[in-house]
């Protein structure tokens, strides 16, 4: 691994964490910002082993601010100095600025939900919201939502970890089996399932629902949802109306929202990845033009490629 030259210690470098990791369109989002704003700066992505070490990799190599991503969001809380009261309530981090070694966690995953909304046309106070799933994306959807004066329901395949943030908020928790039978009460649906779920794939949908996806690439209910005619919010737009808010508290600017957009119609080239590898402890990585670095425990430092066939495969197929 190759120590960082003087002009590139000068350079800002930010990241988004997570396992698997690969699919992030982020760095296409910021890089595209960066490049257009002259900024001195370069985003990457970090495959990480846990949330303690998100923090160690931060610290080491002088990440100035970082993206979590599933499943760090939870993990990485313990380990920061400053915790956002939203992003207490919301019981995970998407969000972490390293100010000369103070680490503080904020969540920007709830402007994602709010203003994907807002933007489509769509009045939050009053409106009725369905989500799916119970996880921190959940939790921040519902955070927003609430927030916002919409009336809120969760529903859940374990209905146990609804019920909790349906406690946590004050609203109610619906079992999954009995969704079929409220379904036309709401407004809209967010999912926050990961891509091959679809917990509901006996439900009818009416068509006047409008349908927010977490994820970014069509995932197994937003093809179902389209079936039924249901107007789709893409997660594109969640994606990028959290990255504004990362944005601002990096830099304390708005970013140029056209450039992030043309970002995310970048695709990576599958021939061409630049993956490099992180060992526990190391302080100098040249991380300028990386696609993503991977964290090794120390017994598999010389497994990258397989590590990285892992991550390509999940992109790309086998």
């Amino acid at each position: 691994m190759s120590p960082v030259t003087s002009h590139q210690s000068q350079r800002k470098y930010y990241a988004v964490f997570g396992k698997p990791i690969l699919h992030s369109r982020s760095p296409q989002l910021f890089n595209s910002v960066f490049e257009k704003s002259g900024l001195d700066a370069f985003y990457t992505r970090i495959r990480a082993l846990s949330g303690k070490d998100v923090v160690e990799i931060i610290k080491n190599l002088n990440i100035s601010g970082a993206n979590i991503t599933t499943p760090f969001k939870e993990e990485v809380m313990p380990y920061l100095d400053f915790i956002a009261d939203d992003a207490k309530l919301i019981g995970g981090v998407n969000t972490i600025v390293n100010a000369d070694g103070k680490l503080s966690g904020y969540n920007t995953d709830h402007f994602g939900v709010t203003r994907s909304l807002i933007e489509s046309g769509l009045n939050l106070n009053g409106l009725k919201c369905l989500i799916l799933g119970a996880g921190p994306a959940a939790r921040a959807a519902v955070y927003g939502l609430v927030k916002n004066g919409a009336e809120v329901a969760v529903s859940n395949r374990t209905h146990s970890k609804a019920e909790l943030i349906a406690n946590d908020f004050g609203f109610r928790a619906i079992e999954i089996d009995k969704v079929n039978a409220v379904i036309g009460e709401f407004d809209v649906v967010i999912s926050t399932l990961l891509p091959d779920a679809n917990p509901i794939s006996d439900v009818d949908l009416p068509a006047k629902l409008t349908i927010l996806d977490a994820n970014y690439r069509m995932s197994n209910f937003g093809m179902y949802a389209e079936a039924f005619d249901c107007k789709i919010i893409s997660g594109k737009r969640w994606l990028i109306n959290q990255a504004v808010e990362s944005f601002k508290l990096y830099f304390g600017v708005d970013p140029d929202i056209k450039a992030m957009e043309k970002g995310l119609s970048v695709d990576l080239v599958r021939s061409s990845i630049n993956a490099i590898p992180y060992s526990s402890g190391a302080r100098f990585v040249n991380l300028i033009k990386t696609d993503i670095v991977i964290s090794l425990p120390a017994a598999q430092v010389d497994c990258l490629n397989t590590f990285l066939d892992e991550e390509v495969c999940k992109v790309f197929g086998s």
